[in-house]
C-alpha cells in the first residue's frame, strides 16, 4: 500500500460518486418542496444528498491535493517544452485554461449552451411544484398544528375535528406536521389536506 496509489483511488472513487451526488442535487425539488413532500430518491432524502455531496467533494479536494504533490514531478513535466525548459502556457494548457474560462464566462453571462443545462433543471424544479404541491409558505412542515393554523388563517377547531376524524396518531395543537406525518406515514402535505381538504 502506498500513499500516492490511496489518493489517487481515494480520488476515483470520490469523484464517481460526485457525479452520482452532482445528478441528484440536480434534480431534487426545491428545499421547501422536498421537505413537504418528504421527496427521496434510493432512500435518501435531499439533506442527506446535500451532506453527502458536500462530503464527498470535501474527501475529493483533499485527495486531489496529496495526489497533485504526490505528482508534483509528474504535472511540471506537463509544463515542460522539448528543451525541458518550463513554460506554463504549453498548448496543452492553453487549450485547458480556454475550455475552463469559456464554460467560466459562459455560466457568468447566461449564454447558450451552457443556460440549457440551468434551463432543464429549472423545468425540473417547476415539474417537481407541480406534482407535490407548494407548501403556504416556507418550512411549514415544522409549524405546530396551532401556528400552522393560524398563519394559514385556518380554523383551529375544524382542523383538530379533521385530524380526528382521520383518526391520525400523535395529534395535537403542539404537534408538527412533519411529527404527525412521520407517525402516521404520511408527507406533511397529506396531513395539510386532511387539515385542509378544500
Amino acid at each position: 500500500m502506498t500513499l500516492r496509489k490511496t489518493a489517487s483511488l481515494t480520488s476515483l472513487l470520490s469523484f464517481i460518486l460526485l457525479i452520482i451526488t452532482s445528478i441528484f442535487v440536480y434534480i431534487k425539488p426545491q428545499g421547501k418542496i422536498a421537505n413537504w413532500a418528504n421527496w427521496e430518491a434510493l432512500g435518501l432524502d435531499k439533506g442527506q444528498w446535500e451532506s453527502l455531496h458536500t462530503n464527498l467533494g470535501l474527501l475529493f479536494i483533499v485527495a486531489c491535493l496529496i495526489h497533485t504533490i504526490l505528482n508534483w514531478d509528474r504535472i511540471m513535466a506537463y509544463l515542460k517544452n522539448k528543451a525541458k525548459k518550463v513554460r506554463i502556457f504549453t498548448g496543452d494548457f492553453n487549450i485547458a485554461l480556454f475550455i475552463t474560462l469559456a464554460i467560466t464566462f459562459m455560466t457568468l453571462f447566461e449564454l447558450p449552451p451552457i443556460t440549457a443545462i440551468q434551463t432543464f433543471g429549472e423545468s425540473l424544479k417547476a415539474a417537481a411544484a407541480d406534482k407535490y404541491g407548494t407548501p403556504p409558505y416556507g418550512h411549514a412542515e415544522d409549524s405546530t398544528v396551532q401556528t400552522f393554523c393560524r398563519r394559514t388563517r385556518t380554523d383551529l377547531n375544524i382542523a383538530m375535528k379533521n385530524l380526528a376524524a382521520a383518526k391520525l396518531e400523535s395529534v395535537s395543537e403542539e404537534a408538527t406536521l412533519s411529527e404527525i406525518a412521520k407517525a402516521n406515514g404520511l408527507t406533511p402535505q397529506q396531513v395539510y389536506n386532511v387539515i385542509n381538504p378544500e
